[in-house]
């Protein structure tokens, strides 16, 4: 399974910013529950919009987690839904199929996580809450500018410096709709082989670098500035 448009992207300025993260998986792959939880939205968002306009997730599933503050996981673009509103769901338990309903190029699901409230406006970076792959860490951090601007849509790429690893890129969080997750991040990226890594920012003129070790299991924090 990989990601395809990672959380805050424009794919360029083509789309408007990501407010999830995708899983690239064939159509009727089963969509699991990630936590216990009740299902508040089940169906699809023909007549009801949970997102900027109606059809937009097509079939989709939400369900409010247990404890803590209001948490809330949207599964979209499902073919099928298997489970009903007010129903408990258990960490594993099938929600329904993949599939492209709504606005998507292909089969896909389209996960996303909500803080404080079941809206758009309320999503965080789904990577900071998923448990990491084992072996591998989360790198989150902030691009800047060298008076502390948050740089939007910056590339990234992470080179491992000792050891071979799979090319590993993605982009500062683009201005609207994405939001940080409580540590002022405005990237992320998962699924990190732990190692030591080259973190580097190419705007075209100046390349810019800064190095970090990734340690399996955790969140591993890094800035970098960027200047002119």
């Amino acid at each position: 399974m990989y990601k395809r448009q990672p959380y805050g992207s424009t794919r360029g300025g083509a789309l408007r910013p990501h407010t999830g993260v995708e899983f690239g998986v064939g159509a009727g792959t089963p969509v699991l529950a990630v936590a216990p939880g009740t299902v508040v939205a089940a169906g699809n968002d023909a007549q009801l919009a949970y997102g900027p306009q109606t059809d937009f997730y097509g079939n989709l599933v939400i369900v409010e987690l247990e404890g803590g503050a209001p948490t809330f996981v949207l599964y979209g673009h499902l073919s099928e839904v298997s489970v009903a509103v007010g129903q408990t769901v258990a960490a594993g338990d099938v929600l329904g199929l993949s599939g492209a309903t709504g606005v998507a190029d292909g089969p896909h699901l389209h996960f996303e996580v909500r803080v404080g409230a079941n809206d758009y406006s309320a999503t965080r970076n789904p990577l900071l809450w998923l448990v990491p792959l084992p072996q591998t860490g989360v790198v989150a951090g902030r691009v800047v500018s060298p008076s502390g601007e948050l740089l939007h849509e910056a590339p990234i790429t992470l080179r491992r410096v000792d050891a071979p690893a799979a090319y590993t890129a993605t982009t500062s969080y683009a201005l609207g709709e994405p939001n940080s997750d409580g540590i002022d991040e405005n990237f992320a990226v998962d699924d990190v082989v732990g190692g030591f890594y080259e973190v580097i920012v190419d705007n075209g003129r100046r390349r810019f670098t800064t190095e970090l070790w990734v340690y399996p299991g955790r969140i591993n924090w890094v800035e970098l500035v960027v200047g002119p």
